[in-house]
C-alpha cells in the first residue's frame, strides 16, 4: 500500500550521540540493558529487542557488539524509534577495556492511503494541526534519548551530557 512516510531526526543537525568509556567492567550495562531500556522509554517487552549481539570469548581482549532497537508509538500516525550500538573490547586478565556508544533516535510518521484524496486531507491536517504536534513530539524524542544517555553516563560516573547549542553563522 502506497503510503506518506517522514522520518525526522531528533538530534538535527546531528544524527546520533556519542558515549564513551574506557576503564574497569565496560560491560556492565550489557547484564542489566533490557531492565534499564524499558522504564526509561516508557515501553513494554514487546516494543524493545535486540536485533543483533555478538560476543567473542575466544580472543583477548573480548570484542562486544549490541544493536537494541527501542520504538515507541505516540500517535496513530508517529512513532519514536530509537537505534541503540555499541562495540566494546575487555581484557581478560584486568576486567578493563573500554566501549563507544551510539545513539540515534528518530521520529516517523507514517500515513498508508492509496486515496488521492485522503493524502491530500493529510497534507491539509499535517500543515494545520500536525506539525504543531511533531515539535513537541521532537523534544519528547530528544528528552527520551538524553535520559538513557544520562543514566548510562551516572553507571560509569561520567557526568552528564550538556546538550550543544549551535550557533547561528
Amino acid at each position: 500500500m502506497a503510503g506518506i512516510t517522514i522520518e525526522e531526526d531528533c538530534f538535527a543537525p546531528r544524527r546520533t550521540v556519542f558515549v564513551e568509556y574506557s576503564g574497569p567492567d565496560p560491560f556492565a550495562f550489557a547484564r542489566e540493558f533490557a531492565k534499564i531500556l524499558r522504564p526509561i522509554f516508557e515501553v513494554g517487552t514487546s516494543h524493545c529487542g535486540e536485533p543483533r549481539w555478538m560476543w567473542d570469548w575466544t580472543g583477548d581482549p573480548i570484542q562486544l557488539y549490541l544493536h537494541w532497537v527501542v520504538d515507541k508509538r505516540v500517535s496513530r500516525f508517529s512513532t519514536l524509534w530509537f537505534s541503540i550500538r555499541v562495540v566494546g573490547f575487555k581484557s581478560k586478565a584486568r576486567n578493563e577495556g573500554n566501549f563507544r556508544m551510539e545513539v540515534e533516535p528518530v521520529l516517523r510518521h507514517k500515513f498508508d492511503s492509496n486515496n488521492w484524496f485522503l493524502k491530500g486531507l493529510w497534507w491539509i491536517y499535517w500543515y494545520l494541526a500536525y506539525s504543531k504536534m511533531r515539535r513537541a513530539m521532537i523534544e519528547m524524542c530528544r528528552d527520551f534519548a538524553f535520559r538513557f544517555i544520562n543514566t548510562i553516563k551516572g553507571m560509569y560516573k561520567l557526568g552528564t551530557l550538556v546538550e550543544e547549542k549551535y550557533a547561528e553563522k
